[in-house]
């Protein structure tokens, strides 16, 4: 991880336009791209329903646009340690069935030119026997 990194965060700003879908054609309610510099859109379509299975070749689309403001976040060496350190340990955590049996962690850190390195390790049991019944 980079000590620099840009981040990209919603500035609560959003503008939509509609549309109607209809059989592959569609007609667009007249609003154009948004005046943001930075943006995310969002695209939701929804199908006109009469029965429980049963729909018209009908559907009305919504797209949002939603603001993004790029910016850029310096970390202190420990900081990243620590944000890093947390991220793989989650990740690990997900992954493991059985949290219980962990009985070692070891964290390594590397640090050189405006990187911080971090690499978690957890020493845990395994039952990999299976119980099979002998026959004479």
């Amino acid at each position: 991880m980079a000590l620099t990194q840009e981040i990209e965060e919603e500035t609560g700003k959003e503008e939509s336009t509609y549309g109607i879908n209809i059989n592959n054609l569609k007609i667009n309610f007249p609003k154009s791209i948004p005046n943001f510099k930075n943006y995310d859109t969002i695209n939701e379509n929804k199908k006109l329903k009469i029965f429980s299975n049963f729909y018209f070749p009908i559907e009305f689309c919504k797209t949002t646009y939603k603001e993004i403001e790029k910016k850029s976040v310096t970390y202190t060496i420990d900081e990243a340690k620590q944000i890093l350190q947390n991220k793989l340990e989650k990740e690990l955590k997900s992954e493991l069935t059985n949290i219980d049996n962990i009985v070692n962690k070891q964290i390594n850190y590397k640090e050189e030119s405006g990187q911080v390195t971090v690499e978690v390790i957890y020493e845990v049991l395994e039952n990999i026997g299976t119980n099979e019944k002998i026959l004479n």
